[in-house]
């Protein structure tokens, strides 16, 4: 589904917002007239209105975030915390750069008074960048051909946010929301925490390299007689050698003129050395070619990436967006309702309806289909091929007591997806009551229900849904309502 884009501040804010208020479905923290008032004010600032472009609700909904968490943070300072550090951190920008120049200095010092043409500060330093075009190289190919990138980031924004959680401890609602935001955030914010990382890698292998050239060169200022040669136990092993240093420094001999040295050449450096003044050349431009100015345009492309994502970074058009802006312009929702393979009785229609109506709003416009004939999964949707795009939501309602068939119920709802209109809703209920009829008194219930709810999230995996159980014959009405809300929220989780 497409997103909204936001600004980095006004996205962080957004999904601070957005986790508290998903995990406080009672409204306890950030209370109803919180709410009100945070949509009364910034509905009056953007003017926001029911044929309103994404342009127009990215400015209401960031309008809107600021005014609630202005009342949230003076209350619970600890969320200002929270929104702080999941900032990048702004000193890695100047002191990995920094660090890595000075270890690029110092690598110098290990080589004494003679620059070893073989060392490993040199070579080393090569072919780690040749490795890391490469695998630039194998990424890029990766991503063409759909590859997926995985990262332990979110296990580290856990880490980072433990403070802030310590502090809202006493807050259960407000805890669960920040450990949410942190999750969400390293969604939203994954393509522009890479990006900087990636402009900071670069720079620092940059500098890495400028301090190995340029601690050749004060070794060579402040050396009273500094010299080129090799040694090691490479004896007999000159004309490897010589081809070695054809590929590495030939590119730089050829814009230098400077000729490389020959077996013989080199059979009389071992162990010796010779003026260093053409070898530190040919290491200069072999370093400024193949290291120092492709990371420079890396990091320059990187930087430019970064500063186009801080400016967009994509919120979803989600269940949460869209009961915010319904609630700020009381636009109308349709739900469809379409059980399959099970005929609701008059009393769970109406449960159902009052449900939805409890947790989407009092103008939802629910419409509950005839049940679907096991089989007729075809012949259902090709002849609702022309309406499937109307409703603002569609439900699927199987029952949990039938056994859960990718053939079936797995090709109903995967169809169900590619039809619908990319501003529709789609989900699955699975309706317990039979199930838990026949499962009453019994012992091993728990067991059996987590078992076939199992199953039918593993059918629904492929489809990239989650089925959302719910209780039509349960007589607590108000709790069932704050539940299915709860669920609903959840299951639009930023992705």
């Amino acid at each position: 589904m497409a997103g909204i884009r936001l600004g980095e501040h006004a996205a962080r804010d957004v999904l601070l917002v957005r986790a508290i208020e998903s995990e406080d479905a009672a409204a306890t923290v950030l209370t109803g007239d919180d709410r009100q008032y945070a949509t009364s004010v910034a509905l009056n600032s953007t003017r926001l209105g029911e044929t309103a472009d994404r342009r127009q609700t990215a400015a209401f909904l960031a309008q809107r975030a600021r005014l609630a968490l202005e009342r949230l943070v003076g209350r619970y300072p600890a969320l200002q915390q929270a929104g702080n550090l999941t900032r990048w951190p702004q000193f890695l920008n100047w002191a990995l750069p920094l660090g890595a120049l000075v270890i690029g200095l110092i690598t110098n010092a290990i080589e004494g008074d003679q620059l070893n043409i073989l060392a490993f500060p040199l070579l080393g330093m090569l072919a780690w960048n040749l490795a890391v075009y490469v695998w630039l190289l194998f990424n890029c190919a990766r991503r063409l051909f759909g590859g997926v990138k995985r990262s332990g980031a979110p296990a580290l924004i856990n880490w980072m946010l433990r403070p802030a959680s310590a502090h809202l401890a006493g807050h259960p609602t407000l805890e669960r929301g920040v450990m949410r935001f942190g999750r969400d955030w390293v969604a939203v914010a994954a393509p522009l925490t890479r990006s900087r990382f990636t402009r900071t890698l670069h720079l620092s292998a940059a500098t890495f390299a400028l301090g190995i050239v340029a601690g050749m060169f004060a070794r060579a200022r402040y050396t009273a007689k500094y010299t080129a040669g090799w040694a090691g136990t490479w004896a007999g092993a000159e004309a490897e050698i010589a081809a070695l240093l054809k590929v590495v420094l030939g590119p730089a001999s050829a814009l230098t003129g400077i000729s490389l040295p020959t077996v013989e050449r080199l059979r009389e450096l071992r162990g010796s050395g010779e003026n260093a003044g053409d070898w530190l050349i040919l290491w200069m431009v072999t370093a400024a070619a193949f290291v120092i100015l492709p990371r420079l345009l890396l990091a320059l492309a990187s930087l430019v990436r970064s500063a186009h994502l801080k400016l967009r970074l994509a919120i979803p058009h989600d269940f949460y967006v869209r009961r915010v802006l319904r609630d700020a312009v009381g636009r109308a929702r349709t739900v469809r309702i379409v059980p399959y393979s099970f005929d609701l009785a008059a009393q769970s229609r109406n449960k159902l309806s009052r449900l939805l109506v409890d947790a989407l709003g009092e103008k939802t416009t629910i419409e509950i289909e005839p049940s679907i004939a096991y089989g007729k999964e075809d012949e259902w949707i090709e002849a609702q091929a022309g309406k499937l795009a109307d409703a603002d939501q569609i439900i699927v309602l199987f029952n949990l007591a039938s056994t859960p068939e990718a053939e079936n119920h797995g090709e109903l709802v995967d169809r169900l997806r590619q039809q619908l209109n990319v501003q529709s809703e789609l989900m699955v209920f699975v309706d317990d009551s039979s199930f838990m009829r026949k499962l009453r008194g019994q012992a091993s219930a728990p067991r059996r229900l987590e078992e076939r709810l199992l199953a039918w999230r593993t059918v629904l995996a492929p489809c990239e849904i989650d089925p959302i159980r719910v209780s039509l014959d349960s007589t607590d009405e108000d709790g069932a309502a704050r539940a299915l809300e709860q669920a609903l929220l959840r299951s639009t989780s930023v992705k």
